[in-house]
């Protein structure tokens, strides 16, 4: 079902909205006050959560700026959600601390902290000019050993091409046995193998036929969800050895490993004074913590959705969930990338799979919270709402809930890859066009498979 005539409506705040609200703008105002310290955490961890597990994490920040405005606090950071201050941070060099969006990362599983090292984990680590020069240096690194010409070709050679047909073939037997369900989340047919395999034959040029290696990496990044190991609250888990979490770290080592013997990797050299020295293990150990967090959770959280799998947003008071998306995959020209990539992209709009970054103020600032000035100290944690920018009226016109990939600005607005379009200040998402590309394929031959056996007529 698509919904019409979905403009942004306010929502009343009720008392407790307000209390928290106000709480939180005077604790980040006056940091080293003792109340300060003790209750901010607990309830950026407690609203953390909320938004995270009992929300959409979409849905609680659009709740939180229709009932509060567009300047408010929450989970301990003041958020700034006016289109043009996203704008601005999205493509300014930005100082950063532990946190990913609204959720506190643990410091000590980060690479290569975990085992006593320097830290290279480039969410944590800010830019050249707000800090050091590590971020710029190791990202370098990063971009200058797997995304190259190289990658480009893999992507559609013959070994990538039989990995998309298989894709394909798994679609079509699935749905045939109606178990289609299976497509999107069984870790050994479908969209999570495909993920595992593709994803690691065109960035490291790992066989996808070595067994052994791909159970491992699915072990990992899905079937253990090891992305979770880099938040804070993963070490209650693996402190108490809950679900067998205790294993994790060394799950990781191993995962690092096999990065570091992959094809890509076998000419590294080492010391390079461009890279600040950056070593293949640690190269190999960021690659890890990048996989699970963003590439293969990005893709696979972008092609459920773009597929029907997971419903958009149930934004509140509207219909937004309601949308059939399925119905436009089903009228896509599967034979031009360029309308796919803008049905992606309005997939992405509505429901991004990062919905916010943040960064750290480096110095005070003053801004209006609930009616009152306020002067925030340097230190003070930022959100960048992407998700935010991207429902905002006066760039998106006067419906911007509603599903239309045609819809002006879509490209060069865009803020799901932490950018504004192209525009950003070197933090933009590595693999955008990677991911990108991917997807087009998927959208394509899946879509093909799906109208042959729907009795559909293809473009």
């Amino acid at each position: 079902m698509n919904s019409t005539n979905q403009s942004s409506v306010s929502l009343k705040p009720n008392l407790l909205d307000r209390i928290l609200n106000r709480f939180q703008a005077w604790a980040i105002e006056n940091p080293q006050n003792f109340v300060s310290l003790t209750l901010l955490p607990i309830i950026g961890f407690l609203e953390g959560f909320l938004a995270n597990f009992l929300f959409s994490y979409p849905v609680y920040l659009d709740m939180k700026k229709r009932k509060l405005g567009s300047t408010f606090c929450c989970a301990g950071q003041v958020v700034l959600a006016d289109f043009k201050t996203i704008e601005t941070n999205l493509t300014s060099p930005q100082a950063r601390t532990w946190y990913l969006g609204i959720s506190p990362l643990s410091a000590r599983h980060c690479p290569q902290i975990d085992i006593g090292g320097r830290n290279v984990f480039l969410i944590s680590l800010s830019d050249t000019g707000t800090e050091g020069n590590d971020h710029d240096a190791f990202r370098h690194c990063v971009e200058d050993y797997f995304f190259t010409d190289e990658m480009k070709v893999r992507q559609h050679d013959p070994v990538g091409r039989e990995l998309l047909e298989t894709l394909g073939a798994d679609y079509r037997e699935l749905a045939s046995e109606n178990r289609l369900e299976g497509f999107f989340i069984d870790e050994n047919r479908g969209l999570m193998s495909f993920l595992i395999r593709y994803l690691h034959y065109v960035i490291f040029a790992i066989d996808p036929h070595d067994d052994s290696s791909i159970a491992a990496l699915t072990n990992f990044h899905y079937t253990r969800r090891g992305t979770l190991h880099y938040f804070a609250a993963s070490r209650i888990l693996e402190r108490f050895n809950l679900l067998g979490w205790s294993e994790i770290p060394g799950m990781i080592e191993a995962v690092g490993t096999i990065y570091e013997k992959s094809p890509v990797l076998a000419n590294f050299q080492e010391n390079n004074p461009k890279y600040n020295n950056m070593t293949r293990r640690e190269l190999a150990k960021l690659m890890v913590a990048l996989m699970s967090i963003a590439a293969l959770q990005g893709p696979l959280h972008l092609g459920r959705t773009a597929m029907g799998y997971q419903s958009l947003p149930p934004y509140k008071g509207l219909k937004t969930s309601e949308i059939d998306v399925t119905a436009y995959w089903d009228r896509l020209d599967l034979d031009n990338p360029s309308s796919i990539k803008l049905f992606l992209l309005e997939c992405g709009r509505l429901f991004t799979p990062v919905s916010a970054s943040h960064r750290v103020a480096t110095d005070s600032f003053t801004t209006t919270i609930a009616g009152k000035t306020r002067t925030f100290p340097p230190g003070t944690i930022i959100l960048i709402p992407m998700i935010l920018g991207m429902l905002t009226e006066t760039v998106w016109g006067a419906t911007p809930y509603e599903f239309q990939p045609q819809r002006e600005n879509l490209c060069p607005y865009h803020m799901g890859f932490h950018s504004v379009g192209d525009r950003h200040a070197g933090r933009i998402c590595p693999g955008k066009d990677l991911a990108l590309e991917t997807l087009t394929d998927v959208i394509r031959i899946v879509g093909k498979v799906r109208r042959s056996q729907l009795g559909l007529t293809s473009h």
